[in-house]
């Protein structure tokens, strides 16, 4: 499955030929990404990666999870999903990672209004969260140009580099998209 942004950026669903990239792409940025991503300590092979897009793969399946590939001129530049979905309530929570050095040109912002309507018009989701680290400005950005509703902090709710770090979370109602 490809969710086209624009010319310029795709999402590709997750698969095991990402393997490499991905490995390769997270070990350029590790030391930016592990600042507020709790997984890239641990992700040191590019075996890691491998298990988790099997595991992608299994929680696509079951409609739990869809997780893409973000695509810049057809080069892999970063992450994108909605993840732990909530069928019964109708809930998911979007996540995101992009290269640094292609940060600050709108990719993450198109990409999430383009998962967005993929969450409400196909997912019929009726709900979407966004949780980033009350200190990552930069992630706090993309909920705040978007129009997510910032609920409040939840304290010490993320494990990351061996500290509890507390998340802002916002959220998103279909209503709202309207």
């Amino acid at each position: 499955m490809v969710l086209t942004v624009n010319e310029q950026i795709t999402l590709e669903l997750l698969d095991t030929t990402h393997t490499q990239p991905i490995f390769e792409l997270v070990s350029e940025n590790r030391n930016y990404l592990r600042e507020w991503l709790p997984w890239v300590d641990n992700m040191q092979s590019a075996e890691f990666i491998h298990n988790f897009i099997k595991g992608s793969i299994h929680r696509n399946k079951d409609e739990l999870e869809f997780a893409f590939v973000v695509k810049y001129n057809k080069n892999i530049v970063g992450r994108i999903g909605v993840y732990k979905i909530d069928k019964q309530n109708k809930i998911g929570e979007i996540g995101y990672w992009i290269d640094q050095k292609l940060q600050g040109l709108g990719i993450v912002v198109k990409s999430c209004k383009t998962l967005i309507n993929f969450c409400f018009d196909i997912l019929h989701l009726n709900r979407i969260e966004l949780r980033c680290g009350t200190g990552n400005k930069k992630s706090q950005s993309v909920p705040e140009k978007l129009n997510f509703h910032f609920e409040g902090v939840l304290r010490q709710a993320e494990l990351v580099r061996g500290k509890f770090i507390d998340l802002n979370i916002y959220s998103l109602i279909k209503s709202d998209a309207l």
